[in-house]
């Protein structure tokens, strides 16, 4: 392979930075060395992806040195700073390229070969920062990083390069020449600068620029101190709580307690969790309007105006839309599960106390009603919970895979030094026709101090010329916690979390698009979670579940494995619907209205119209809703992904949920990524134009058929109706 050269660095020394040709990713990893080429040559005996996640040390390490991920500068602290050097300079030379070659679509290549090297290290080095257990190696990221995020901020603030890109959307004839996703990457490039204020006048970018620097300070604080726990005087502790951590006569709350099996337990757990904070309320007050400032210095009428630009949604009236007709269709359901709700809750309490549901309990109370239902003789879905160990699912998650994607899962022996920890399994994924197509590494098990939260790191988006590379990290409880009675088992929440994340990643390992800017996961978040909630309903389906957990079994019927066509992730789900959408309305009107005085009133208001649990005076959930800074009038996406995810499944598997003509079909729309417009390409997989109300009945439907079946009056007495 010949290697171009920018300035006196040589692009085979930035093999892991550049984008490489076709078939070799990089001069790193070697790909070929240690896989077949495709599907069929794939070999490897039965039970050895269980037998791995049961076993993770069990695949060794090859002799052959790297650093993480298989890059070599990453395997010592020099290494890692020498590797921002090479970083900059590269990026560096992209830059003056950019800035002096002539509007055409080769601007726009490189500018998202700048964005590829800028986000490939970033990522990278954010990843080794959290996750290494090497102080020093720890510290080098950290400190790389801080130097990555100063340079990306000198780019945001760099006329000239903006002037470069800008000058490729404003000439008309090359725009006519450019295809849709050309024009969609150059326009999102556009936006993405003028969202840091370079194309305003000098003095108003300057306060732009202190307004954004104001908000990532205050976010920070709110965050910060809506995650630190509530102290209480420990003499007012119930006696169930006197083992909470003490800091002198005060005892630390951590969390809102919903899970405890005692009614006062939770409600003083979350009454005081949630309690008001004149702090926090200030925080919030002070991040909103000067969230409110940015946006109108650049012509929006709110701050989410300005989010909702380039999304699914499109714009704040779509979203309100949707959110109000959900209500509206919802509201009937949510009527018969409340009281539901509150029948439970008195035979609980012995009709000893009030019954009125209020947040402490609602989660509870839905959550024993829920797994009553499946574990009863509705649905079997008891049926393999002894199944539910990590090896197993990984087992049939590969089975999965195959049937209907026409993908393989297969562990792969790591280099020395490329995994942060040796629990850590590599998976390479293979493709029925394309052969090698990324990596998934699957840092599942719980340690000493990693973060429990499940989550997706991805750090290579996949193109036609890059191979992905993403991480999946989760908190279960490792293989060596096992007991006499076998092997730690997931619960139904978890399995469903996981699955979850395997959407995600496969989104980005199937992407193959010209661009990593609209690569898989890169696409907005109301389309990027629309395969993480399609797979949640995969593995809701009976048939589904049924073939993961017992893949060697062969179904004559694969829609009705059970003797019913009812979904796991149906049963008493209107509530929870609701709280949702009242946390995703609450978002978008404090992002939509300008000069706030108290978030409370504005809470309390979405609250008395959207949301049927009783509030308890004194407090103020949202002050722990950090969702506020990180979604930032986008909380709603997750709603909205879940809508479009059912419409697919309905329309396509629910019947036949393993169909590999549908299955593949959903591959091709996985492929695109968000590199074409975000509703017709599921108008395509679907078949048709769907609108506003058919995403909601995607929502409500499956709701309504579980109430109509199954929420039968005669099962409380008359009274309470």
């Amino acid at each position: 392979m010949k290697y171009r050269r920018y300035g006196s660095v040589s692009e085979k020394l930035l093999g892991f930075l550049r984008k490489p040709q076709p078939v070799a990713i990089n001069n790193f990893l070697e790909i070929k060395k240690y896989g077949p080429s495709s599907c069929e040559d794939v070999q490897y005996p039965e039970g050895t992806i269980k037998d791995v996640f049961t076993s993770p040390k069990s695949l060794g390490v090859s002799s052959q040195k790297s650093g993480l991920f298989g890059n070599p500068f990453l395997a010592s602290p020099q290494g890692v700073l020498q590797y921002w050097e090479l970083c900059k300079v590269h990026s560096d030379a992209l830059v003056s390229e950019i800035i002096s070659t002539p509007p055409s679509l080769q601007t726009i290549y490189k500018f998202d070969d700048l964005s590829n090297t800028i986000c490939y290290f970033a990522d990278c080095i954010n990843f080794l920062a959290e996750n290494s257990p090497n102080h020093s190696m720890g510290g080098a990221a950290s400190l790389a990083s801080r130097h990555a995020a100063e340079y990306v901020e000198s780019l945001n603030t760099n006329v000239d390069l903006y002037k470069s890109i800008k000058s490729v959307l404003d000439d008309t004839l090359v725009v006519e020449t450019l295809n849709e996703e050309q024009l969609l990457v150059l326009e999102l490039f556009v936006f993405d600068m003028e969202k840091s204020g370079i194309s305003l006048p000098d003095d108003v970018r300057v306060a732009y620029v202190k307004d954004n620097a104001l908000i990532s300070d205050i976010g920070g604080r709110f965050v910060d101190l809506a995650n630190q726990p509530s102290l209480v005087h420990a003499s007012t502790l119930p006696a169930a709580l006197n083992g909470l951590p003490k800091h002198g006569k005060f005892a630390a709350i951590s969390g809102s307690g919903c899970e405890h099996p005692m009614d006062d337990i939770r409600e003083f757990a979350w009454t005081n969790y949630h309690a008001y904070d004149d702090q926090k309320e200030r925080l919030l007050v002070e991040l909103l309007n000067a969230r409110h400032t940015l946006a109108s210095r650049i012509g929006f009428q709110s701050f989410a105006h300005r989010e909702l630009q380039h999304t699914m949604a499109g714009t704040v009236d779509q979203v309100y839309r949707f959110l109000d007709g959900l209500h509206s269709e919802i509201q009937p359901f949510v009527d018969v599960e409340m009281k539901h709700l509150r029948h439970t809750k008195a035979e609980d309490l012995r009709y000893t106390s009030e019954y009125e549901i209020y947040p402490w309990c609602s989660r509870y109370y839905s959550t024993f009603l829920r797994e009553k239902f499946l574990t009863g003789n509705h649905l079997q879905g008891n049926m393999y919970l002894d199944m539910l160990t990590i090896g197993n699912i990984m087992n049939g998650m590969n089975v999965f895979c195959e049937d209907v994607l026409g993908i393989s899962l297969v562990p792969e022996m790591p280099m020395n030094g490329e995994l942060w920890n040796g629990e850590v399994v590599k998976m390479s994924v293979y493709d029925e026709s394309d052969g090698l197509i990324g990596y998934i590494y699957c840092d599942f098990f719980a340690r000493r101090g990693k973060d429990p939260r499940t989550c997706l790191h991805t750090i290579t988006c996949g193109t036609l010329t890059q191979l992905p590379v993403v991480v999946i990290s989760c908190g279960l409880p490792p293989p060596s916690t096992a007991t006499k009675f076998g092997y730690p088992k997931l619960n139904l929440d978890q399995l469903h979390t996981l699955f979850h994340e395997f959407g995600h990643a496969l989104h980005a390992i199937l992407g193959r698009t010209s661009f990593q800017h609209t690569s898989g996961t890169r696409g907005p978040t109301d389309f990027a979670e629309i395969p993480s909630s399609l797979f949640e309903n995969f593995i809701s389906h009976p048939a589904v579940y049924s073939r993961v957990l017992q893949p060697q079994l062969v179904y004559e019927d694969k829609s009705h494995t059970f003797g019913n066509t009812f979904m796991f992730n149906t049963p008493y789900q209107a509530v929870e619907t609701q709280t949702m959408l009242t946390h995703s309305m609450l978002d978008l009107s404090l992002h939509s209205t300008p000069n706030i005085k108290s978030t409370v009133a504005i809470s309390e208001d979405v609250h008395a119209r959207y949301s049927n649990l009783k509030e308890h005076p004194g407090t103020a959930w949202h002050h722990r809703f950090t969702h506020l800074y990180f979604y930032g009038a986008k909380y709603y996406s997750y709603l909205w992904a879940k809508a479009a995810a059912n419409l697919i499944f309905y329309n396509l598997f629910y019947d036949d949920p393993l169909n590999p003509r549908t299955g593949r079909n959903l591959k091709e729309f996985l492929k695109k990524g968000a590199s074409v417009n975000y509703k017709r390409s599921v108008d395509e997989l679907i078949g048709y134009e769907y609108d506003c109300n058919d995403m909601i009945g995607a929502i409500v439907e499956p709701i309504k058929l579980f109430n109509d079946f199954y929420l039968f009056k005669k099962d409380i007495p008359k009274d309470w109706w």
